[in-house]
């Protein structure tokens, strides 16, 4: 019984010290607080409202893709036995790039050729006999359907001979190998082809912005590993539908034949500027108060600082477009609100 008295008056004890610190805190809180005085002029800093060119500036970021890009795949089955490129190489239309093993079809091709010549031959007697050697027109088109027959099995071969050999299709640069000199290719890519002479910027921009966007549009693009470059690109493809979030992807299409060389893969941005409203109200952010839901400004009136809410528009960073609330000519307070309060008296500095 004893114990539990001790511990329940150590509690009470405790309980009063952490309140005694607690409201020495607040009071020394308020001794610390500024508390502006209505009655003393504060100085500040003012911005006369006007009607202007009110500009909004949206910039959207994407990555360039390759002008063109494909995986290399052998049409022939069979064993590698030449290979005739390494990763990293510029490659022109038509060089050949990989030989796979085509004995066979060539040992194929020469008994072919004979074959067709053969059947040609016979089928050019045929047609020059004339009818008193008793050459009849059946054994004429018999030898001439034999001749097309070897003509074809020899065509066939030369097709295969040829796609033993794989070619590239456009000029580019080789950016993945996956082959060796030995190794059986049939189905799987052997190498990645990728031309970037020129490049697409794909950016996804919302709904809001979408209708700034035109094919055929020049706009200006920064990379950023080039920050103090500016590219050239023109709109080449807007998509007609959107996704889940209401953005809609655009691709831009970038000459790369500067100097700094872009590669595919790279961060870019491309900034467009739009005149939003003729002659619209607008002011400097700094005058802006209160939250998204609910800004406020404070306005200057007979010497005083009223804070009146006000209904915005959009935003280019430095200004904001003003929709309702404050009229032109008036004064808004740019500097100082800080130590400002609704109806305190103020000095405008120069």
């Amino acid at each position: 019984m004893k114990k539990n008295i001790i511990t329940i008056v150590i509690i009470v004890i405790v309980l009063a010290a952490v309140t005694y610190r607690l409201m020495s805190n607040v009071e020394v809180a308020k001794n610390k607080a500024y508390i502006p005085e209505v009655s003393k002029s504060v100085v500040v800093k003012a911005y006369e409202v006007v009607k202007s060119d009110f500009k909004y500036e949206f910039t959207y970021s994407g990555s360039f893709i390759p002008n063109r890009e494909i995986m290399l795949i052998p049409q022939s089955q069979g064993e590698v036995t030449g290979i005739y490129f390494k990763e990293g190489d510029v490659v022109g239309e038509g060089k050949v790039l990989l030989q796979v093993d085509d004995a066979m079809l060539q040992s194929q091709l020469i008994a072919a050729k004979a074959s067709y010549d053969n059947a040609k031959t016979n089928y050019e007697r045929f047609k020059n006999a004339s009818t008193s050697d008793g050459v009849t027109k059946m054994q004429v088109d018999g030898n001439y359907l034999q001749m097309k027959a070897a003509e074809s099995q020899l065509k066939q071969l030369e097709i295969g001979i040829k796609k033993s050999k794989l070619t590239a299709p456009f000029r580019g640069t080789i950016t993945m190998r996956n082959v060796e000199l030995g190794s059986v290719v049939g189905q799987s890519p052997v190498a990645r082809l990728t031309d970037i002479s020129s490049l697409k910027l794909e950016v996804n921009v919302p709904e809001t912005d979408i209708i700034y966007f035109e094919n055929g549009k020049n706009v200006t693009i920064k990379s950023q590993l080039y920050p103090t470059e500016q590219f050239q690109g023109k709109v080449e493809f807007i998509s007609d539908r959107g996704d889940e979030s209401h953005n809609y992807l655009v691709k831009i299409r970038v000459a790369n034949n500067s100097k700094s060389k872009l590669k595919a893969g790279m961060y870019a941005s491309v900034t467009l500027a739009k005149k939003m409203n003729e002659a619209s109200i607008n002011i400097p952010r700094l005058a802006l108060l209160g939250s998204s839901k609910k800004p406020q400004v404070y306005v200057v009136d007979n010497g005083k600082a009223i804070l009146r809410e006000i209904v915005v528009g959009r935003s280019n960073g430095t200004n904001i477009e003003v929709l309702k609330g404050i009229a032109e000519g008036e004064k808004v307070i740019t500097n100082g609100q800080i130590n400002l309060v609704d109806s305190c008296l103020i000095t405008i500095a120069p």
